[in-house]
């Protein structure tokens, strides 16, 4: 009887240790609602910009131990937003982010490590039918012990993701910018 009763005790103190070290890892939850990526390019010679809104994901993130951080980040296309009401129906059509097949685009970090200026994230995009690897500089911002904000952009070529043609009318240089707040979860 007393082995089972310290058998129980110690399986007890794993399971809840391990939930623990579990909640440690998992510990930031990205605010959708004030999540914000933009997007910026020339198209007809002028600079065309964007965003898409409600971005959702996980978030494990230790300031003092990158290695043992990750993130992953999807974003609803069907949110694209340029102001023009038909511009974003044609974006989100076949011929350029086919949001009906490919609702979303995922960015899932594979490294993460610390740069003289916040930290270098290296991952992969995919975005259509298309997986890319890309490394991002980002930047938290913290809000004291509880919250912060991730921010960054990079670039993509939209001929990597088959998002458009390429021609002389629009570029195929994309600048992505972004700022996902977040706050830790008790």
């Amino acid at each position: 009887m007393k082995k089972i009763v310290a058998g129980s005790i110690a399986l007890a103190a794993f399971v809840g240790a391990t939930a623990f070290t579990i909640q440690a890892v998992m510990n930031w939850k990205i605010d959708s609602e004030k999540a914000m990526v933009k997007f910026s390019l020339t198209a007809h010679g002028q600079e065309l910009i964007g965003n898409f809104k409600g971005a959702t994901g996980e978030v494990k993130f230790d300031e003092n131990d990158p290695a043992n951080s990750s993130l992953r980040c999807n974003i609803d296309m069907s949110t694209i937003n340029t102001g023009i009401g038909s511009r974003d129906k044609h974006l989100q059509a076949k011929g350029f982010f086919d949001a009906a097949a490919t609702p979303f685009s995922t960015f899932t970090s594979t490294k993460m490590e610390r740069m003289k200026e916040g930290y270098l994230v290296t991952g992969n995009l995919h975005m259509k039918e298309t997986t890319q690897a890309i490394s991002i500089q980002m930047i938290f911002n913290g809000a004291g012990a509880d919250a912060g904000t991730f921010t960054g952009s990079f670039f993509i070529k939209r001929s990597d993701y088959k998002i458009g043609e390429v021609d002389d009318e629009i570029s195929d240089d994309v600048k992505i910018s972004f700022e996902i707040p977040v706050t830790k979860i008790n």
